[in-house]
């Protein structure tokens, strides 16, 4: 990518605890995988995942949430990471952070998560344990729909 979008590129190489000692390349890379991060780690909560939980990743708080962020990555923030230090901006972080928003947007990329995780978790044709005989129902019931998907609830 560092090719095709004319950007030197000497590595992956960052501080988080100095942001300005990173190149603009790597600034960017950095804010728009978390950026990514985010995305994901709200698509695994709000599926009842526990994002801890990693296959590949182990041992970090958000491990399930890397794990699926890199299914997503290299067509998603990596590209918009290199188109915004080839234009060589001032404020990577920010114009990295609009442009992934915009990516999300586009490509619906929060509606492609949890279809995605489940597929995952269902490999090797698994079913999911049923909920327990003790299991609560929603704090919060789902109102009585009005219309077809799409309308509102009353």
């Amino acid at each position: 990518m560092a090719k095709q979008y004319g950007v030197q590129w000497k590595g992956r190489s960052y501080d988080p605890k100095d942001w300005e000692s990173g190149d603009t390349i790597n600034q960017c890379l950095s804010a728009a995988t978390a950026c990514l991060y985010g995305v994901t780690e709200a698509a695994v909560l709000a599926a009842g995942y526990a994002p801890a939980i990693g296959f590949i990743h182990s041992g970090k708080p958000k491990a399930f949430v890397y794990d699926i962020a890199d299914l997503f990555k290299f067509e998603t923030v990596v590209p918009v990471a290199f188109q915004i230090a080839a234009k060589g901006t001032h404020s990577p972080d920010r114009d990295v952070r609009i442009a992934c928003r915009d990516s999300f947007r586009k490509t619906r990329l929060l509606k492609k998560i949890i279809p995605t995780i489940e597929e995952i978790l269902a490999a090797g044709e698994i079913t999911p344990p049923p909920p327990p005989e003790d299991a609560q129902p929603p704090a919060i019931p789902e109102p009585v729909s009005i219309g077809d998907t799409g309308h509102r609830s009353s």
